[in-house]
């Protein structure tokens, strides 16, 4: 017998998954996931990258099958994902999972909404497909063993198009064949690099959205006969090895136990409007905030971190210290702590044009310095702890760690705690009926007949 491909494989496991395989925490989950990036869809409706977003694909039309959320405006489903996936990134506030380092909900949810609203698909069918998509995505990422972003790339985008395309083509009926071709088709346009964070750019939020309308457009074009390599992931020409740092990957994390180890039931949701390597940098920020720390007093900050965290965190220095936008402020690690200590949160409100030039914040910004920690550095990717240390003019030492940031598997966000957020951040667009009416849909989602019942309450 001929030994299936990973490909292969993924597509097979797609193809014989059923709702009633999937445990029932894991279901209970992807609801908390999808309320949460659907409160940061909608929520950046106003946000300048969502209105040129959408400028640009309103103006090329299209088929009208699939809904921008927070405008009612149908368009061809790539394109509305394409929209969604871009606004759902543009606070960076979207849940992610440590050790697949990356986004997966904000890429493969709104690729599967786009084609279950113009296919009409019942809730438990769209749960098991976003299920399966988002744990593709995750296991790609913890292929590379926390990596990857050495080499430049953003596995949002790398590894969220095989997600999106994953959970398009379960969603779609394809047996392996057609499966095995989409996620072929998807591995020419795995595509991100970090580069962004270099002067504070949007294409962050745009390989997001790039990654979700790919996955569309490669399931749709395997479902017409197009084809794509078999060995996509382990070939010598494959993308394990193209976006690997240094060859650094293990191909086993990719389908070692798919189906009864679920890697996404692990996903952090993000209570923090910025980078998720600050997240726990944030927490012990707003840990000496309650301690009573006062800005004014503090001569000096040291922070502890992993290398990543100070490497893509810390420099440039000017633009960390000084962030000149919002992007720059949500990839700062001095902005964090010190927007942290002085407010005592760090959501969207604190993650604005006129927030960032807060004059308290930015002079103890200024005051923070960083360091690796070792014992730190040991433990990336599998968690994120982090150390804060302040020093106060009358010589008196605040300390605060995090060993596990709020929102970790290990210090949960309630489903309370999310219907909290959604709350707050979807009434930058949405009306409280209609707030109300997406909490019992989504709390309730494997009830749903159609999908579109939910779309219809999200602009």
């Amino acid at each position: 017998m001929v030994e299936l491909t990973i490909a292969e494989r993924i597509a097979q496991i797609g193809k014989d998954l059923k709702y009633e395989d999937i445990p029932g925490d894991v279901r209970a989950n992807a609801k908390k996931f999808i309320l949460d990036v659907l409160a940061c869809i909608v929520g950046a409706k106003e946000v300048e990258s969502s209105k040129a977003i959408t400028n640009t694909i309103f103006a090329l039309g299209g088929n009208p099958q699939s809904t921008v959320l927070g405008y009612g405006i149908k368009i061809s489903s790539p394109l509305a994902a394409l929209a969604n996936a871009t606004m759902g990134h543009a606070f960076d506030m979207d849940d992610d999972h440590r050790e697949g380092t990356q986004h997966s909900t904000v890429v493969v949810f709104p690729a599967l909404l786009s084609l279950a609203e113009a296919s009409k698909t019942d809730g438990k069918n769209f749960l098991t497909a976003f299920i399966y998509g988002s744990e593709v995505t995750i296991r790609l990422g913890e292929a590379f063993l926390g990596q990857t972003y050495y080499q430049g790339f953003h596995p949002t985008g790398t590894c969220g198009v095989f997600g999106a395309a994953a959970g398009a083509m379960k969603l779609l009926g394809y047996d392996m064949q057609k499966g095995t071709m989409t996620l072929g088709i998807a591995g020419s346009q795995a595509a991100g690099l970090g580069e962004f964070n270099t002067d504070g750019v949007w294409t962050k939020r745009f390989q997001a959205g790039h990654a979700s309308m790919s996955g569309v457009l490669s399931a749709l074009l395997a479902g017409n006969g197009f084809t794509g390599p078999r060995t996509i992931f382990e070939g010598t020409n494959g993308f394990m090895r193209a976006y690997s740092h240094k060859d650094q990957y293990d191909l086993n994390k990719i389908t070692d136990r798919f189906g009864e180890k679920w890697e996404m039931s692990d996903n952090s949701i993000k209570v923090h409007a910025c980078c998720r390597f600050s997240a726990p940098l944030a927490d012990c920020a707003l840990d000496l905030h309650q301690q009573g720390l006062k800005a004014n007093d503090v001569v000096e900050i040291l922070a502890k971190a992993n290398n990543f965290t100070i490497s893509h965190l810390c420099y440039p220095e000017d633009i960390k210290v000084r962030p000149k936008n919002v992007v720059n402020a949500q990839f700062s690690l001095p902005y964090a702590v010190a927007v942290g200590i002085c407010k005592g949160r760090a959501s969207v409100p604190e993650f604005t044009d006129e927030a960032i030039k807060d004059p308290e914040v930015l002079e103890l910004a200024s005051k923070v310095k960083w360091e690796v920690d070792p014992e730190i550095e040991a433990v990336y990717p599998s968690r994120y702890p982090a150390t804060v240390i302040a020093r106060t003019k009358d010589g008196k030492e605040y300390t605060a760690h995090v060993e596990y940031p709020k929102g970790d598997p290990e210090n949960p966000v309630s489903f309370e705690e999310v219907i909290e957020k959604f709350r707050f951040v979807a009434s930058f667009t949405l009306g409280k009926n209609k707030i109300e009416k997406v909490i019992d849909y989504v709390s309730h989602f494997e009830d749903l007949k159609d999908v579109h019942e939910l779309v219809s309450c999200l602009y």
